[in-house]
Protein backbone atom coordinates (compact mmCIF):
# COMPACT_ATOMS: atom_id res chain seq x y z
CA UNK A 1 0.00 0.00 0.00
CA UNK A 2 2.98 2.58 0.91
CA UNK A 3 4.56 1.17 -2.16
CA UNK A 4 1.68 2.14 -4.37
CA UNK A 5 1.30 5.38 -2.76
CA UNK A 6 5.04 6.45 -3.23
CA UNK A 7 4.53 5.24 -7.36
CA UNK A 8 1.84 7.99 -7.42
CA UNK A 9 3.93 10.68 -5.80
CA UNK A 10 6.65 9.93 -8.41
CA UNK A 11 3.91 10.17 -10.75
CA UNK A 12 2.58 13.64 -10.42
CA UNK A 13 6.27 15.07 -9.53
CA UNK A 14 6.64 13.81 -13.20
CA UNK A 15 4.00 15.55 -14.54
CA UNK A 16 4.54 18.46 -12.96
CA UNK A 17 7.65 18.60 -14.11
CA UNK A 18 7.19 17.78 -17.46
CA UNK A 19 3.89 20.39 -17.22
CA UNK A 20 7.13 23.06 -16.50
CA UNK A 21 8.97 22.43 -18.75
CA UNK A 22 6.79 22.36 -21.52
CA UNK A 23 5.24 25.77 -19.81
CA UNK A 24 8.70 26.76 -20.31
CA UNK A 25 9.94 25.33 -23.69
CA UNK A 26 6.32 27.25 -25.21
CA UNK A 27 7.46 30.46 -23.64
CA UNK A 28 11.02 30.09 -25.32
CA UNK A 29 9.25 29.94 -28.33
CA UNK A 30 7.01 32.61 -27.73
CA UNK A 31 10.15 34.73 -26.61
CA UNK A 32 11.94 33.64 -29.85
CA UNK A 33 8.81 34.44 -32.17
CA UNK A 34 8.10 38.02 -30.80
CA UNK A 35 12.07 38.90 -31.10
CA UNK A 36 11.56 37.86 -34.88
CA UNK A 37 8.66 39.86 -34.63
CA UNK A 38 9.94 42.58 -33.10
CA UNK A 39 13.19 42.34 -35.33
CA UNK A 40 10.97 42.31 -38.71
CA UNK A 41 9.16 45.53 -37.24
CA UNK A 42 12.11 47.18 -36.25
CA UNK A 43 13.82 46.79 -39.97
CA UNK A 44 10.56 48.44 -41.01
CA UNK A 45 11.10 51.11 -38.37
CA UNK A 46 14.61 51.84 -39.30
CA UNK A 47 13.98 52.05 -42.83
CA UNK A 48 11.10 54.76 -42.30
CA UNK A 49 13.16 56.85 -40.27
CA UNK A 50 16.14 56.48 -42.28
CA UNK A 51 13.63 57.58 -45.44
CA UNK A 52 12.17 60.51 -43.31
CA UNK A 53 15.77 61.82 -42.31
CA UNK A 54 16.63 61.47 -45.73
CA UNK A 55 13.45 63.39 -47.23
CA UNK A 56 14.09 66.49 -44.11
CA UNK A 57 17.94 66.49 -45.40
CA UNK A 58 16.88 66.90 -49.08
CA UNK A 59 13.86 69.56 -48.15
CA UNK A 60 16.08 71.40 -45.95
CA UNK A 61 18.88 70.93 -48.37
CA UNK A 62 17.31 71.75 -51.44
CA UNK A 63 15.34 75.22 -51.45
CA UNK A 64 16.79 76.66 -54.37
CA UNK A 65 15.06 78.31 -56.84
CA UNK A 66 13.24 75.82 -59.44
CA UNK A 67 13.50 77.46 -63.62
CA UNK A 68 11.19 76.36 -65.94
CA UNK A 69 11.77 77.41 -69.38
CA UNK A 70 9.13 78.31 -72.22
CA UNK A 71 11.31 77.19 -75.11
CA UNK A 72 8.82 77.56 -77.65
CA UNK A 73 6.46 79.96 -78.66
CA UNK A 74 2.44 79.42 -77.81
CA UNK A 75 0.98 79.36 -81.78
CA UNK A 76 2.10 83.32 -81.73
CA UNK A 77 2.67 83.99 -78.42
CA UNK A 78 6.52 83.87 -77.44
CA UNK A 79 5.20 84.86 -73.70
CA UNK A 80 2.53 82.22 -73.48
CA UNK A 81 -0.46 85.05 -72.90
CA UNK A 82 2.02 86.33 -69.93
CA UNK A 83 2.74 89.61 -68.72
CA UNK A 84 6.16 89.80 -69.02
CA UNK A 85 9.15 87.42 -70.46
CA UNK A 86 10.17 86.63 -66.87
CA UNK A 87 8.10 86.22 -63.90
CA UNK A 88 9.53 85.54 -60.32
CA UNK A 89 8.06 84.23 -56.97
CA UNK A 90 6.00 87.53 -56.45
CA UNK A 91 3.93 86.25 -59.84
CA UNK A 92 3.36 82.65 -57.57
CA UNK A 93 2.38 84.12 -54.36
CA UNK A 94 0.09 86.81 -56.02
CA UNK A 95 -1.15 83.55 -58.11
CA UNK A 96 -1.58 82.13 -54.47
CA UNK A 97 0.37 78.97 -55.55
CA UNK A 98 0.94 76.13 -52.61
CA UNK A 99 5.00 76.39 -53.70
CA UNK A 100 6.33 79.99 -54.90
CA UNK A 101 9.94 80.03 -55.22
CA UNK A 102 9.99 79.33 -58.93
CA UNK A 103 11.16 81.70 -61.98
CA UNK A 104 9.03 81.40 -65.00
CA UNK A 105 10.74 82.75 -68.51
CA UNK A 106 10.47 82.23 -72.56
CA UNK A 107 14.23 84.20 -72.50
CA UNK A 108 16.81 80.85 -73.03
CA UNK A 109 19.50 83.43 -71.83
CA UNK A 110 18.19 83.83 -68.70
CA UNK A 111 20.95 81.01 -67.29
CA UNK A 112 23.83 80.33 -68.85
CA UNK A 113 22.35 77.05 -71.06
CA UNK A 114 19.26 75.34 -71.31
CA UNK A 115 21.13 72.55 -69.33
CA UNK A 116 20.56 74.38 -66.98
CA UNK A 117 16.73 74.91 -66.01
CA UNK A 118 14.82 72.52 -64.39
CA UNK A 119 12.02 71.81 -66.52
CA UNK A 120 11.29 72.95 -70.28
CA UNK A 121 8.16 73.33 -71.75
CA UNK A 122 7.45 72.63 -74.97
CA UNK A 123 4.15 73.56 -76.65
CA UNK A 124 3.17 70.49 -79.38
CA UNK A 125 0.48 71.58 -81.12
CA UNK A 126 2.53 73.10 -83.78
CA UNK A 127 5.41 73.27 -85.54
CA UNK A 128 8.30 74.54 -83.29
CA UNK A 129 10.32 77.68 -84.33
CA UNK A 130 13.84 76.78 -83.99
CA UNK A 131 15.31 73.54 -83.16
CA UNK A 132 15.77 70.76 -80.20
CA UNK A 133 18.19 71.71 -77.65
CA UNK A 134 21.75 70.97 -78.11
CA UNK A 135 22.45 69.50 -74.35
CA UNK A 136 20.12 67.76 -72.05
CA UNK A 137 21.27 67.45 -68.47
CA UNK A 138 19.75 64.34 -66.45
CA UNK A 139 17.80 66.52 -63.90
CA UNK A 140 15.51 68.53 -66.26
CA UNK A 141 12.29 67.49 -67.13
CA UNK A 142 11.01 68.07 -70.80
CA UNK A 143 7.16 68.88 -70.62
CA UNK A 144 4.79 68.26 -73.63
CA UNK A 145 2.07 71.01 -73.26
CA UNK A 146 -1.20 70.94 -75.19
CA UNK A 147 -4.71 72.90 -75.25
CA UNK A 148 -6.17 71.89 -78.61
CA UNK A 149 -7.38 68.58 -79.17
CA UNK A 150 -5.52 65.44 -80.93
CA UNK A 151 -7.87 66.32 -84.35
CA UNK A 152 -6.29 70.02 -83.97
CA UNK A 153 -2.37 68.68 -83.36
CA UNK A 154 -0.24 69.89 -86.37
CA UNK A 155 2.91 68.74 -84.61
CA UNK A 156 3.50 64.92 -85.70
CA UNK A 157 5.03 64.41 -82.20
CA UNK A 158 7.93 61.53 -84.12
CA UNK A 159 10.23 62.29 -81.48
CA UNK A 160 12.38 59.54 -80.42
CA UNK A 161 11.33 57.52 -77.23
CA UNK A 162 11.55 58.92 -73.70
CA UNK A 163 11.55 62.55 -74.95
CA UNK A 164 9.25 63.88 -72.70
CA UNK A 165 9.01 63.16 -68.74
CA UNK A 166 6.04 65.11 -68.44
CA UNK A 167 2.48 65.68 -70.00
CA UNK A 168 1.31 68.93 -69.28
CA UNK A 169 -2.49 69.24 -71.07
CA UNK A 170 -6.58 68.84 -70.46
CA UNK A 171 -6.39 65.50 -70.18
CA UNK A 172 -7.37 64.25 -66.66
CA UNK A 173 -4.35 61.40 -67.18
CA UNK A 174 -1.57 64.27 -67.59
CA UNK A 175 0.73 65.30 -65.11
CA UNK A 176 0.10 68.59 -65.00
CA UNK A 177 -3.19 69.51 -65.62
CA UNK A 178 -4.40 72.45 -68.34
CA UNK A 179 -7.84 73.21 -67.90
CA UNK A 180 -9.78 76.03 -67.84
CA UNK A 181 -11.41 76.34 -64.53
CA UNK A 182 -12.17 74.08 -60.79
CA UNK A 183 -15.18 73.64 -59.11
CA UNK A 184 -14.57 73.88 -55.18
CA UNK A 185 -16.86 72.93 -52.73
CA UNK A 186 -18.19 75.80 -50.80
CA UNK A 187 -18.55 74.47 -47.45
CA UNK A 188 -15.25 72.68 -47.72
CA UNK A 189 -12.93 74.58 -50.05
CA UNK A 190 -11.59 71.54 -51.99
CA UNK A 191 -11.34 71.38 -55.06
CA UNK A 192 -13.85 68.43 -56.88
CA UNK A 193 -13.75 68.31 -60.15
CA UNK A 194 -12.19 68.18 -62.72
CA UNK A 195 -11.42 64.59 -61.88
CA UNK A 196 -11.56 61.33 -62.94
CA UNK A 197 -13.58 59.98 -60.00
CA UNK A 198 -15.05 63.59 -58.14
CA UNK A 199 -17.45 62.42 -55.31
CA UNK A 200 -20.46 65.36 -56.17
CA UNK A 201 -23.21 66.31 -53.83
CA UNK A 202 -26.83 65.78 -54.84
CA UNK A 203 -29.36 68.45 -55.00
CA UNK A 204 -30.79 68.08 -58.11
CA UNK A 205 -34.64 67.19 -57.54
CA UNK A 206 -34.81 69.02 -54.24
CA UNK A 207 -34.25 72.21 -55.62
CA UNK A 208 -36.64 75.26 -55.98
CA UNK A 209 -36.00 78.64 -56.63
CA UNK A 210 -39.72 80.78 -56.65
CA UNK A 211 -37.65 84.40 -57.54
CA UNK A 212 -36.00 82.54 -59.87
CA UNK A 213 -38.59 81.15 -61.51
CA UNK A 214 -39.72 84.74 -61.97
CA UNK A 215 -36.69 85.53 -63.04
CA UNK A 216 -36.21 83.07 -66.30
CA UNK A 217 -39.68 83.15 -67.13
CA UNK A 218 -38.40 87.07 -68.99
CA UNK A 219 -36.51 84.67 -71.00
CA UNK A 220 -37.75 85.11 -74.63
CA UNK A 221 -35.22 83.13 -77.07
CA UNK A 222 -34.62 79.59 -77.18
CA UNK A 223 -30.67 79.31 -77.72
CA UNK A 224 -27.33 80.91 -78.14
CA UNK A 225 -24.35 79.88 -80.18
CA UNK A 226 -21.15 81.96 -80.23
CA UNK A 227 -19.03 79.94 -82.71
CA UNK A 228 -16.31 81.57 -84.90
CA UNK A 229 -14.52 77.96 -86.24
CA UNK A 230 -16.70 76.64 -88.84
CA UNK A 231 -17.28 73.38 -90.48
CA UNK A 232 -15.57 71.36 -87.12
CA UNK A 233 -15.11 67.96 -87.22
CA UNK A 234 -17.17 67.66 -84.53
CA UNK A 235 -20.18 67.84 -87.05
CA UNK A 236 -21.67 71.08 -84.71
CA UNK A 237 -23.07 72.96 -87.91
CA UNK A 238 -25.20 70.17 -89.10
CA UNK A 239 -26.39 69.83 -85.28
CA UNK A 240 -27.67 73.29 -84.75
CA UNK A 241 -28.97 73.21 -88.44
CA UNK A 242 -30.66 70.08 -87.20
CA UNK A 243 -32.16 71.44 -83.98
CA UNK A 244 -33.29 74.53 -85.92
CA UNK A 245 -35.14 72.07 -88.66
CA UNK A 246 -36.77 70.84 -85.68
CA UNK A 247 -38.25 73.94 -84.44
CA UNK A 248 -35.58 75.20 -82.19
CA UNK A 249 -34.59 78.43 -82.52
CA UNK A 250 -31.05 79.30 -82.39
CA UNK A 251 -28.94 82.36 -82.87
CA UNK A 252 -25.57 82.07 -84.19
CA UNK A 253 -22.56 84.74 -83.30
CA UNK A 254 -19.25 84.83 -84.87
CA UNK A 255 -18.03 83.98 -88.21
CA UNK A 256 -20.10 81.16 -88.81
CA UNK A 257 -23.47 82.79 -87.85
CA UNK A 258 -25.46 85.64 -89.13
CA UNK A 259 -24.66 87.73 -86.04
CA UNK A 260 -22.18 89.67 -83.94
CA UNK A 261 -21.51 90.46 -80.04
CA UNK A 262 -18.16 91.21 -79.40
CA UNK A 263 -16.08 89.59 -76.94
CA UNK A 264 -15.63 91.76 -73.45
CA UNK A 265 -18.83 94.08 -74.29
CA UNK A 266 -21.79 93.85 -71.49
CA UNK A 267 -24.70 93.48 -73.45
CA UNK A 268 -23.26 90.06 -74.63
CA UNK A 269 -22.76 88.81 -71.05
CA UNK A 270 -26.44 90.72 -69.88
CA UNK A 271 -28.55 88.66 -72.84
CA UNK A 272 -27.22 85.50 -71.41
CA UNK A 273 -29.19 85.97 -68.14
CA UNK A 274 -31.96 87.85 -69.56
CA UNK A 275 -32.87 86.59 -73.35
CA UNK A 276 -31.93 83.11 -73.94
CA UNK A 277 -32.80 79.67 -72.07
CA UNK A 278 -29.76 77.77 -73.63
CA UNK A 279 -26.30 78.19 -74.75
CA UNK A 280 -24.78 75.31 -77.29
CA UNK A 281 -21.49 74.60 -75.50
CA UNK A 282 -20.75 72.87 -79.15
CA UNK A 283 -16.99 71.54 -79.14
CA UNK A 284 -15.27 71.42 -82.81
CA UNK A 285 -13.87 67.75 -82.08
CA UNK A 286 -15.50 64.37 -79.86
CA UNK A 287 -12.62 63.44 -78.06
CA UNK A 288 -11.59 62.26 -74.15
CA UNK A 289 -11.84 65.35 -71.92
CA UNK A 290 -11.52 67.57 -74.14
CA UNK A 291 -13.84 70.52 -72.61
CA UNK A 292 -13.32 74.44 -73.35
CA UNK A 293 -14.79 77.90 -72.01
CA UNK A 294 -17.41 77.59 -73.73
CA UNK A 295 -18.78 75.07 -70.70
CA UNK A 296 -17.79 77.92 -67.94
CA UNK A 297 -18.89 80.51 -70.16
CA UNK A 298 -22.36 79.57 -70.11
CA UNK A 299 -22.23 78.42 -66.43
CA UNK A 300 -20.97 81.59 -64.96
CA UNK A 301 -24.61 82.69 -65.93
CA UNK A 302 -28.39 81.72 -65.01
CA UNK A 303 -28.07 80.31 -68.66
CA UNK A 304 -28.47 76.42 -69.22
CA UNK A 305 -25.55 74.63 -70.75
CA UNK A 306 -26.31 72.70 -74.01
CA UNK A 307 -23.00 70.20 -74.26
CA UNK A 308 -22.11 68.61 -77.54
CA UNK A 309 -18.81 66.91 -77.10
CA UNK A 310 -16.56 63.71 -76.64
CA UNK A 311 -16.04 64.01 -72.39
CA UNK A 312 -17.81 62.35 -69.40
CA UNK A 313 -18.83 65.55 -68.65
CA UNK A 314 -19.39 64.26 -64.78
CA UNK A 315 -15.82 64.24 -64.26
CA UNK A 316 -16.35 68.45 -64.35
CA UNK A 317 -19.66 69.23 -63.75
CA UNK A 318 -22.33 67.70 -61.26
CA UNK A 319 -25.07 65.85 -62.64
CA UNK A 320 -27.73 68.06 -63.18
CA UNK A 321 -25.81 71.44 -63.95
CA UNK A 322 -26.01 70.77 -67.80
CA UNK A 323 -27.44 69.31 -70.66
CA UNK A 324 -25.64 66.04 -73.02
CA UNK A 325 -26.72 66.42 -76.25
CA UNK A 326 -25.17 62.84 -76.85
CA UNK A 327 -27.64 61.44 -74.29
CA UNK A 328 -30.63 61.62 -76.82
CA UNK A 329 -31.03 59.55 -80.09
CA UNK A 330 -31.95 62.14 -82.39
CA UNK A 331 -31.15 66.19 -82.90
CA UNK A 332 -35.47 66.22 -82.91
CA UNK A 333 -35.20 64.40 -79.44
CA UNK A 334 -33.21 67.04 -77.54
CA UNK A 335 -35.47 69.58 -79.28
CA UNK A 336 -38.51 68.46 -78.13
CA UNK A 337 -37.01 68.05 -74.64
CA UNK A 338 -35.45 71.86 -74.45
CA UNK A 339 -39.12 72.69 -75.75
CA UNK A 340 -40.28 71.11 -72.41
CA UNK A 341 -37.98 73.33 -70.12
CA UNK A 342 -38.99 76.92 -71.66
CA UNK A 343 -42.50 75.31 -70.64
CA UNK A 344 -41.50 74.69 -67.35
CA UNK A 345 -39.29 76.88 -65.83
CA UNK A 346 -39.59 75.47 -62.36
CA UNK A 347 -38.20 72.34 -63.36
CA UNK A 348 -35.80 74.78 -65.75
CA UNK A 349 -34.08 76.30 -62.48
CA UNK A 350 -33.44 72.86 -60.98
CA UNK A 351 -29.92 73.14 -63.72
CA UNK A 352 -28.42 75.94 -61.33
CA UNK A 353 -29.10 73.94 -57.97
CA UNK A 354 -25.27 73.13 -57.71
CA UNK A 355 -24.62 77.06 -57.24
CA UNK A 356 -25.67 77.31 -53.68
CA UNK A 357 -22.57 74.16 -53.47
CA UNK A 358 -19.93 75.03 -55.66
CA UNK A 359 -18.18 77.39 -57.29
CA UNK A 360 -15.78 78.21 -60.40
CA UNK A 361 -12.57 79.55 -59.94
CA UNK A 362 -9.40 80.07 -61.92
CA UNK A 363 -6.39 77.86 -62.31
CA UNK A 364 -3.25 78.37 -62.98
CA UNK A 365 -0.79 75.44 -64.57
CA UNK A 366 2.37 76.75 -63.69
CA UNK A 367 1.41 76.33 -59.87
CA UNK A 368 1.08 72.68 -60.33
CA UNK A 369 4.25 72.60 -62.48
CA UNK A 370 6.17 74.65 -60.02
CA UNK A 371 4.43 72.68 -56.49
CA UNK A 372 5.48 69.43 -58.37
CA UNK A 373 8.82 70.50 -59.13
CA UNK A 374 9.29 70.84 -55.38
CA UNK A 375 7.92 67.83 -54.39
CA UNK A 376 9.96 64.75 -53.08
CA UNK A 377 8.07 62.25 -54.52
CA UNK A 378 8.22 63.58 -58.11
CA UNK A 379 11.88 64.36 -58.17
CA UNK A 380 12.41 61.22 -56.70
CA UNK A 381 10.23 58.98 -59.35
CA UNK A 382 12.12 59.01 -62.58
CA UNK A 383 9.77 59.01 -65.61
CA UNK A 384 9.45 59.21 -69.29
CA UNK A 385 6.54 58.45 -72.19
CA UNK A 386 7.97 56.09 -73.89
CA UNK A 387 5.63 56.52 -76.73
CA UNK A 388 3.93 60.18 -76.28
CA UNK A 389 2.48 59.88 -79.96
CA UNK A 390 0.20 56.68 -79.24
CA UNK A 391 -0.42 58.21 -75.97
CA UNK A 392 -2.12 61.42 -77.19
CA UNK A 393 -3.69 59.73 -80.23
CA UNK A 394 -4.74 56.27 -79.59
CA UNK A 395 -8.49 56.25 -78.81
CA UNK A 396 -8.41 59.67 -78.20
CA UNK A 397 -11.18 60.87 -80.44
CA UNK A 398 -14.27 59.50 -82.78
CA UNK A 399 -15.97 60.92 -85.73
CA UNK A 400 -19.25 59.62 -85.09
CA UNK A 401 -21.65 61.14 -82.20
CA UNK A 402 -23.97 59.33 -80.46
CA UNK A 403 -27.11 61.91 -81.25
CA UNK A 404 -28.21 61.40 -85.04
CA UNK A 405 -28.64 64.35 -86.75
Amino acid sequence: MVALLDRKMQLKHVLLFGTVVLLCCLYLVYDKCLLATINSYQVLDDHNRARAARIEQEVGGDRRTRYILLYTSFFSERWWGLRAETLGPDYFAYRHCPATDCVLTSNRQLLRAVADYDAVVFHVATGWDGPLPAVRSPHQLYVAALMESPAHTKHSLALDGSYFNWTMTYRLDSDVLFNYRNVVDLESGEVIGPALRPSWRNGFYEYGNASLVELVQRKRKAAAQFVSHCGALSGRDRLVQALQSAGLEVDVYGRCGTLNCPRGKPECSQMLDTVYWFYLSFENSLCVDYVTEKLYNALEHHIVPVVFGGADYNRFMPPGSYIDAQAFRTAGELAEHLRYLMDNPAEYVRYFWWKQHYALEDTNQYCDLCQRLHSVSARERVQYYRDIKAWWYDDACTARSKIEF
